[in-house]
């Protein structure tokens, strides 16, 4: 079963591969070029961690797949076009992660607190790949970096809905609600930037619990401030 399982997860990974992606190929098999795109993210994505992009070369990339450069270019035209495959499947599996997410449509705060948790612990896991994000895509063409770019958006947006449904319901202070939602992608973020300071000081929990106190800080208006603080008061009798 667990192997079946694992085939499964696999064969939608390798869809979403090359379902999202334009990069053009010359083979007319849409589940071969999956399987071999799947291939390349893997290794790339391995490399790339530990050399940079441009400390990678394309043989580099070939010795470790199954297939020779000749191959390697009927599935991409360059090694940029590698970059992009990699960022577009982090970002499709962040993406498809945090909209498992399940929040509650009766309480912002509460939903607030599950997204923001979910993303901090899904940022925590790809960090090392959301530092690779960061520091490479700058590298990739107009073109692709903005299609990348797109798909961070995304989260924005997730952030986003949630904010401006509290802001609606007189819950949260009537704030730009884009650049609310781009400040708590942010603060995620900071887990994968900065991991060796933030983790000198604190774990993943407390790291959670203290940005969610400096969101609400700013974010809770006055009243649902007062009803968001009481059980932490009555805790502390």
């Amino acid at each position: 079963m667990a192997g079946k399982a694992a085939t499964a997860a696999r064969k939608s990974r390798s869809a979403r591969v090359s379902e999202l992606s334009s990069i053009p190929t010359t083979i007319k098999n849409p589940e071969r070029v999956a399987y071999r795109r799947t291939e390349l993210v893997d290794v790339a994505t391995k490399l790339f961690l530990e050399r940079g992009f441009h400390g990678t070369s394309i043989r580099d990339i070939v010795r470790v797949c199954s297939f020779n450069v000749a191959s390697l270019y009927m599935y991409v035209s360059s090694k940029e076009d590698i970059l992009f495959l990699v960022a577009q499947d982090l970002m499709n599996d962040i993406s498809l992660k945090l909209s498992e997410t399940i929040l509650d449509p009766e309480s912002p705060v509460r939903s607030l607190e599950i997204g923001f948790a979910s993303y901090c612990r899904i940022v925590n896991r790809h960090r090392r790949q959301v530092r690779l994000l960061y520091r490479e895509v700058g590298f990739l063409p107009a073109e692709l970096r903005s299609k990348v770019l797109a798909t961070v958006s995304g989260v924005v947006t997730f952030f986003e809905k949630i904010v401006e449904r509290g802001v609606e319901g007189g819950v949260f202070r009537d704030v730009p609600v884009r650049l609310a939602a781009l400040d708590m992608m942010m603060v995620a973020h900071m887990l994968a930037l900065h991991t060796r300071e933030v983790m000198s000081f604190t774990d993943l929990d407390r790291y959670i619990k203290f940005q969610l106190d400096s969101i609400f800080a700013g974010l809770l208006a006055a009243d649902a401030k007062q009803r968001h603080e009481a059980p932490a008061r009555v805790r502390k009798k």
